[in-house]
């Protein structure tokens, strides 16, 4: 049994890893291309319109979260009934919040720059960007959703081939909209917008593969339950904190770069991006962590979640060790591929070092994530997130930005990733490890 579930999980990881270099080579395209450019005001504007964005689509990404860990523990109960009823809930939730968002997109634009930092050339190209990739609302949320279904139904294959196919259209966009039609930043975000319903559609087509399953059940659904959705908003509700605040701090990161001048901007949303697609190797094994513990909490297999939380842990450490290893390596050359101001550049390489604390420590921190999604322990979450960002983050992020100094400000975050790794981890500790429950009833 033991062997079959390391199996699994590394098969999963695999997956989800190749899976996931896909997503941020959306970002990385849209950066490197606009790079091309001969001013670095498109990729400081897209850097700022990307503050607004996480807020209004990754502050809803708990649809993906919550959808994994409770699609996982409905297949470990061998529950498809539930598993069917996760996944239209959540599709009518998060088709109502993009649609919502769509329409609102104009107050949303006018508020959200007014609050941020930058030049009026900068928030020019930002407000482009925006005004092209806020269409893509609808699409976006319900693909967090159904990556989210496919990903707790242990799908990776699925989830690869749709992220792939997207993805590399978007990048082909990319290139054509900004250096052939010379659409600069509002062709980065109609190439993101295409590639969101291009990915929703596929995602869908792929659903009728499940139709034999979904017609055995179908007439014991019940979408529109009342305790149904107050226990899923239950869930959401502390995931979505968990998010925002895990927004929050990275926007503050930026926006406190904005306030060091364009360039210091420029090159934090270079070393920003790598640091994403190092987020996204490791969350290859965090998202597997998702999927295997929801199967375990799913049949009531605590002794297995233990051994799997092991091999995650050290999984997710060598991942990032790895990344770091061929990021930092090549380092000069990757910024150029970047950007072609040379003083961005030169930023870039002065503050780069400061990837490897924040992703290694971040790599804990990612592992005990996936940990509690997958049991869907919401409540962990949310109180480990604002300890992190009160105590370990604000206080030096602030100091950063008084002092002007942006090695302050990456301390800030490298604090911060560590300040979730400690908390998450004893919490784990003390209550899966010292106690050594049989499970969990």
């Amino acid at each position: 049994m033991s062997l079959l579930l390391e199996k699994k999980f590394l098969i999963l990881t695999f997956y989800n890893i190749v899976a996931n270099l896909t997503v941020p080579l959306t970002s990385f395209a849209d950066v490197a291309v606009l790079g091309q450019l001969e001013s670095h005001t498109y990729v400081a504007g897209v850097a700022l319109s990307n503050v607004l964005f996480d807020y209004l689509f990754w502050g809803f990404s708990f649809l993906r979260m919550s959808t994994t860990g409770l699609t996982a523990q409905a297949e470990g109960n061998e529950d498809n009934k539930e598993s069917f009823q996760i996944l239209l809930r959540s599709l009518l939730l998060g088709l109502g919040i993009g649609v919502l968002i769509l329409l609102s997109k104009t107050y949303l634009e006018e508020f959200g720059f007014s609050v941020l930092e930058g030049d009026e050339e900068v928030k020019s190209a930002g407000g482009e960007y925006f005004e092209s990739r806020i269409i893509s609302a609808p699409a976006t949320l319900c693909n967090f959703v159904l990556t989210g279904w496919f990903l707790g139904r242990s799908k990776s294959v699925t989830v690869l081939v749709v992220t792939v196919i997207a993805n590399l259209v978007n990048i082909g966009l990319n290139i054509w909209f900004i250096l052939f039609l010379d659409w600069k930043a509002y062709g980065a975000g109609i190439a993101t917008s295409i590639s969101q319903y291009l990915m929703c559609a596929f995602f869908l087509v792929l659903l009728i593969k499940e139709k034999d399953h979904f017609f055995q059940v179908y007439h014991k659904i019940r979408i529109f339950s009342l305790k149904g959705y107050i226990s899923l908003l239950s869930l959401n509700s502390d995931i979505m904190i968990r998010t925002l605040l895990l927004i929050t701090t990275f926007s503050l990161f930026r926006n406190y770069s904005s306030g060091l001048g364009s360039e210091t901007l420029a090159a934090n949303a270079i070393l920003h991006q790598l640091i994403l697609i190092g987020a996204f190797w490791i969350d290859g094994a965090a998202i597997a962590m998702e999927t295997v513990a929801g199967n375990l909490k799913g049949n009531n297999n605590l002794e297995g979640l233990r051994k799997i939380l092991k091999m995650a842990i050290v999984s997710g450490f060598l991942i990032s060790l790895l990344f770091c290893i061929l990021i930092l390596l090549p380092a000069g050359f990757l910024f150029e591929l970047f950007s072609k101001s040379k003083p961005v550049v030169a930023l870039a390489k002065e503050y780069g070092y400061w990837i490897a604390p924040v992703l290694i420590f971040g790599s804990f921190a990612f592992i005990f994530d996936g940990f509690f999604l997958g049991i869907s322990e919401g409540k962990i979450l949310r109180n480990s997130m604002i300890a992190s960002s009160i105590i370990f983050f604000f206080p030096i992020a602030y100091l950063g930005k008084i002092q002007n100094s942006n090695h302050i400000l990456w301390l800030s975050l490298s604090s911060y990733m560590l300040g979730r790794a400690i908390t998450l981890g004893i919490v784990a500790y003390r209550r899966y490890f010292i106690t050594r429950q049989r499970s969990f009833s």
